[in-house]
């Protein structure tokens, strides 16, 4: 077993990673406003100075965290997808995936919901939050093409700002989601929106074979 030590490099992004995940936790449990810099620090186990040095910002922070949970549940898609077939069942499959990930994360939604507060309530939205928008509608856009081949019932932009437009949706009401009835609502409102993007997709590949 060698018994080099972690390159410098190394032990930032692990610093880095340390940091993200306690702030996906206290954005999560305390919101936006209730956690502080000082808290995310004591929670990662980290100087504030240090925290400092790696993000500038609570704002800084938090689009930082939300891009790792985004890209957290782009994996998980992609693995699904890689394992299924192409065309309407493999899109449905990967929309499972990312609505489970979700799911999954529920805790995590007050501070995606923040996220999307910071850029409706901008005038001139930050750098961090376009920056975050744009990569995740490029994930979004490249699963698609990746699923149809190179040939969606629809342009993969199109399908890709359907599905963001669901998702916020489904994440807002995660975030208001109270009591056990709240969440089995919910997840029967998913199952209803899956079958009708389901059905419009067979339909439209029924036109197309068609023609």
């Amino acid at each position: 077993m060698s018994d080099a030590k972690p390159s410098e490099a190394g032990r930032g992004a692990q610093t880095i990673s340390k940091i993200v995940d306690a702030a996906a936790r206290l954005f999560g449990t305390e919101g936006y406003q209730g956690a502080t810099m000082q808290s995310v620090a004591r929670a990662a186990g980290v100087s504030k100075g240090l925290l400092h040095y790696h993000f500038d910002s609570k704002q800084h922070l938090l689009i930082a965290a939300q891009r790792a949970t985004f890209r957290q549940i782009h994996r998980r898609m992609r693995d699904r997808v890689q394992h299924g077939e192409h065309g309407v069942d493999a899109a449905l499959a990967a929309l499972d995936a990312l609505w489970e990930s979700v799911r999954e994360m529920r805790g995590w939604t007050p501070f995606m919901v923040e996220v999307m507060s910071l850029q409706a309530g901008a005038r001139h939205p930050s750098p961090d939050v376009a920056d975050f928008y744009g990569e995740s509608m490029r994930l979004l856009e490249d699963g698609i093409r990746g699923v149809f081949h190179d040939d969606p019932s629809m342009p993969a932009d199109r399908m890709a700002w359907m599905v963001r437009t669901a998702l916020h949706g489904m994440i807002v009401e995660l975030a208001l989601a109270r009591t056990d009835a709240d969440l089995a609502r919910l997840d029967q409102t998913y199952t209803d929106m899956r079958d009708t993007f389901g059905a419009a997709l067979r339909a439209a590949e029924a036109r197309r074979g068609a023609t």
